[in-house]
């Protein structure tokens, strides 16, 4: 099913003059831009593996928040693994779980059920009562799993590329990175989207989290909640939805600057409005250096969150490869 353009989108008289994306892909969709990947984009997306490089995208499951001071967010923290023993005079194994595990406290993708519409509720018309775990779920986690984020991706590098035209960019300050500057940046390295695309922003916030002289100063760094990144303004959700963007990740807690505006636009509100796909804390560092040294910011993406029934997100699981 082709998706109208964002122009073509119904806005309903609800006072925001925003458009309301429920429907584009069916009554009965659940995954929202993920759409935009198909057999064909994926197919597509595997030419970008020429040299066998293997990149994990995936942050420790206990960073962040396992290298701040206590209380850095006002309820996730990192799991405390547990390693269970069962020896015996013929065996010796071992086992282990993980307690106060919250699946979005490290390199994490939102469910569609995660931020729902304030005026008209969570995606495609999902009612509360589906916002549950189990087979009777809607939106969640699951049915992202079940498609597949896999295809394309393309780097936009926001420290380096402002650097070379002395704009001033920094981790916190909650700075802001336009459709425009987005756009730039690829198309230095030569990229156009195409329908499909997994875009990966860096924003250098996990540079400076990594760089930080101890626990207090990594602490500021989640705390204080002014994090610098993607405008998350119309003009954003214009490009990404005519651009077809199928997911957008960052490097940053939350893919767009914060804090937000309510009742403002927001690539967070555009979850439950146009089916964004957002991920966060995604560790491009080692993608990103790449890039530089090659001039290349494509490369294929793939991505296994957990199959949680109405998960209301996930660790990233995400692997790229050059």
């Amino acid at each position: 099913m082709r998706a109208p353009t964002y122009d073509q989108l119904p806005r309903p008289d609800d006072g925001t003059g925003l458009p309301l994306a429920w429907g584009a892909w069916g009554p009965d969709d659940q995954i929202g831009t993920l759409n935009r990947i198909t057999d064909a984009t994926v197919a597509a997306g595997a030419a970008e593996i020429r040299e066998g490089r293997r990149f994990s995208l995936n942050l420790p499951l206990d960073e962040p928040f396992g290298a701040t001071l206590a209380g850095s967010h006002r309820r996730r923290a990192a799991p405390t693994p547990v390693l269970v023993a069962d020896d015996g005079p013929d065996k010796m194994t071992r086992d282990d779980r993980l307690d106060g595990f919250w699946l979005q406290a490290s390199s994490q993708w939102d469910g569609l059920n995660h931020y729902a519409d304030p005026i008209h509720g969570f995606y495609n018309n999902a009612p509360l009562s589906s916002v549950v775990h189990g087979a009777a779920s809607r939106n969640g986690i699951d049915k992202a799993l079940a498609h597949g984020i896999a295809g394309r991706a393309i780097l936009a590098d926001l420290p380096r590329f402002f650097a070379k035209r002395g704009r001033a960019w920094q981790a916190l300050g909650s700075l802001r990175a336009s459709a425009a500057d987005l756009a730039a940046c690829l198309a230095e390295g030569g990229v156009t989207p195409r329908t499909g695309d997994i875009l990966l922003v860096r924003t250098g916030w996990l540079a400076a989290f990594r760089a930080a002289a101890d626990a207090e100063a990594r602490d500021a760094l989640i705390r204080g909640r002014d994090y610098s990144g993607v405008d998350g303004s119309a003009t954003t959700w214009q490009w990404l939805w005519d651009q077809g963007i199928a997911a957008i990740a960052a490097d940053n807690p939350t893919v767009e600057a914060f804090p937000i505006t309510p009742l403002r636009p927001s690539l967070h509100w555009g979850i439950g409005r146009m089916g964004f796909c957002l991920g966060e804390f995604f560790d491009l560092e080692a993608l990103a250096e790449h890039s530089a040294e090659t001039g290349r910011v494509t490369a294929f993406l793939a991505a296994a969150p957990l199959n949680l029934r109405g998960g209301v997100g996930s660790p990233a699981n995400a692997m790229a490869f050059r």
